[in-house]
């Protein structure tokens, strides 16, 4: 915020109660909001995700307080357009083109199809999108995972075979659908998958192919929120900062991560 001073004492006494502060950075509750994306995101407490933990190192030596709470995807992306949140984690350009977003990628997205290994699987291949029809498949609703992924979801929403969960857990839900024998098949994000399956010594159930393109990552401040741009500026200058001094590296590992650039 730019402030307009006519007197010299003023100027002297303003510049000595603003020495540190950088423009734009009165303070300001940044309200971050996602559902459980780990290890973008993950439950709020030691080990919040690695954007978050990205987010308050940059974020809160400018005098910010960041509240990041969990709440379901689709109101997290409204609340954000609405500006009724400050910022919607994990978000695309793809998926939310009129967010305001840091000019550095803070990760990069994959999806994967996991599917469950059984007598039905064994031989299951990969030739297109169509060839999952014949599987019970699972997905989360309103989640953007590539454009060819979500022509198929849009395309059989209609299907018996098709199921669609929503809530703020929803990754560990079809893992779990999955494993009680509910679905053949899931879609999700390569870094999530691991991250879930690997913590939970899952890993050696499922068999993974790559599905569609990747896509960057970033946490999708409100348009409506004038602080938006100096936030986003903050975390390119952070990002850039931990990558020099290594702490980016450390980070990511308490995730079991390393960096994509």
């Amino acid at each position: 915020m730019r402030r307009v001073v006519r007197f010299g004492a003023a100027v002297a006494l303003l510049a000595l109660s603003m020495a540190g502060m950088t423009a734009g950075s009165m303070a300001a509750e940044v309200k971050l909001r996602a559902d459980n994306w780990c290890p973008y995101n993950c439950e709020p407490g030691n080990r919040p995700g690695y954007l978050i933990e990205i987010a308050k190192a940059a974020l809160e030596p400018a005098g910010h307080k960041v509240d990041y709470q969990l709440m379901p995807w689709t109101d997290a992306l409204a609340g954000a357009a609405a500006g009724t949140v400050t910022a919607a984690v994990g978000a695309t350009r793809e998926e939310a083109p009129d967010l305001v977003y840091a000019i550095t990628p803070l990760g990069v997205s994959r999806p994967t199809l996991v599917i469950r290994k059984s007598k039905e699987t064994k031989d299951f291949k990969v030739a297109n999108l169509d060839s999952l029809k014949g599987l019970r498949f699972g997905s989360i609703k309103d989640y953007f995972y590539s454009k060819e992924v979500n022509a198929f979801i849009d395309a059989n929403k209609g299907s018996a075979n098709l199921v669609q969960v929503t809530g703020d857990n929803v990754t560990e839900d079809l893992v779990n659908m999955l494993i009680d024998g509910k679905l053949d098949a899931i879609v999700e994000d390569s870094n999530v998958v691991d991250y879930l399956l690997e913590s939970k010594g899952y890993r050696n159930l499922f068999n993974y192919h790559a599905l569609g393109e990747k896509a960057t990552v970033s946490i999708g401040f409100s348009p409506k929120d004038p602080n938006s741009a100096t936030y986003a500026k903050l975390i390119d200058a952070k990002l850039a900062e931990l990558r020099r001094n290594g702490q980016l590296s450390t980070i990511l590992a308490r995730y079991g991560m390393k960096d994509w650039q």
